[in-house]
């Protein structure tokens, strides 16, 4: 095997450990830390009715029953889902679609994973913000004229426009049975409550304090790039530019590991947490369009932005390639003319 294979399935060997790792920490942040918007749900069981729910729940997260009962203000009973049509209108007239104030939907078909939550928010948000621009208009009639117009929005057009990750195909089955109305005040277990089969029970808030307020994990979802970047731009844009800017930084990476002496495995291991971090990423906005990031670091002085091990990676790496370019004079990255100028000055400073 010559030294240039070896270095080929080092790259091949680092690259899949870090996306490996990416990977899987990803999946327990998605299935284990909540928030409101993205809940744990657990579902009662037929074997598990009738037995303390606090136990039940207890047994189902890993919990003592202590921890349960100090947190039953974290759990929420989900409410049963109503058959929808896909023609419904949620904010016209007085159906059961106009009543809900929110909605949980079990997007991804697998009602163990989290549902996400829908606020019904628009009215609010569109009446202030026309309020804002046209300050000389009638309030009464900013607000009837937002009504108007929200009402004649059907589930095939407000879904997606609320979660980029649905298109118009997908509405008629969510809507006939993975669609739960949140219509009332949240509904906590009462202390000595017994479990229910049938009933679905919903984690709104869990996070692991590693290091007190200084280093959480908590779940977050980023539409951005790494760290926030591109923040604000319109979604669409940015997943076309994403993806255009992934996959030549994909053909950039591999054409310069190709082109890289046998030497160096340094920047060969640098250059696979690169790659290994933006294809963890990019795999995410493939399958979520948004990247699932769950640490949280706060240095008292800055809250640094929501991160994940591709991020990480990648930094890794950037760093490894700065390093072995500043100080590595054989470094395969240096041109021969740099690297004849950098002898030419050691040279003049052992001279000197």
């Amino acid at each position: 095997m010559t030294l240039k294979t070896r270095k080929y399935l080092l790259f091949v060997a680092i690259f899949a450990a870090w996306l490996a790792a990416d990977m899987v920490t990803k999946h327990w942040a998605d299935t284990t830390l909540a928030n409101r918007s993205h809940p744990i749900p657990i579902a009662i069981t037929d074997g598990e009715a009738g037995q303390p729910l606090a136990q039940v729940l207890a047994d189902r997260l890993g919990w003592t029953v202590v921890q349960v009962g100090e947190r039953l203000g974290d759990f929420d009973k989900l409410e049963p889902a109503v058959t929808y049509a896909a023609t419904d209108k949620p904010y016209e007239g007085t159906g059961p679609a106009a009543q809900a104030r929110a909605f949980y939907v079990f997007w991804r078909g697998d009602r163990e994973l989290p549902p996400r939550r829908i606020e019904k928010n628009e009215r609010l948000l569109v009446s202030r913000w026309l309020s804002w621009a046209f300050p000389k208009e009638d309030p009464a009639r900013v607000q009837k004229a937002t009504y108007e117009l929200l009402a004649a929005e059907p589930f095939t057009d407000w879904l997606p426009r609320r979660f980029k990750k649905l298109d118009e195909d997908d509405v008629p089955e969510l809507v006939a049975e993975r669609l739960h109305p949140i219509t009332g005040p949240a509904t906590s277990p009462a202390p000595g409550e017994l479990a229910v089969a049938g009933d679905t029970w919903l984690l709104t808030e869990h996070h692991v304090d590693v290091a007190g307020d200084w280093f959480k994990l908590v779940y977050a979802e980023n539409p951005n790039a790494a760290f926030g970047f591109l923040k604000g731009v319109n979604p669409d844009v940015r997943y076309a530019l994403f993806t255009l800017l992934t996959l030549l930084a994909f053909a950039v990476i591999l054409v310069i590991v190709y082109r890289l002496p046998p030497e160096g495995w340094f920047v060969y291991a640098a250059f696979a947490g690169i790659l290994a971090g933006a294809a963890g990423n990019f795999i995410d906005r493939l399958r979520l369009h948004y990247v699932i990031d769950f640490l949280d670091a706060d240095l008292g002085f800055m809250h640094w932005p929501t991160f994940n091990v591709a991020d990480i990676s990648i930094a890794a790496g950037v760093i490894a390639l700065l390093l072995n370019i500043t100080f590595d004079k054989n470094s395969p990255l240096v041109s021969k003319k740099d690297k004849e100028k950098r002898a030419e000055r050691q040279a003049k400073k052992a001279n000197a």
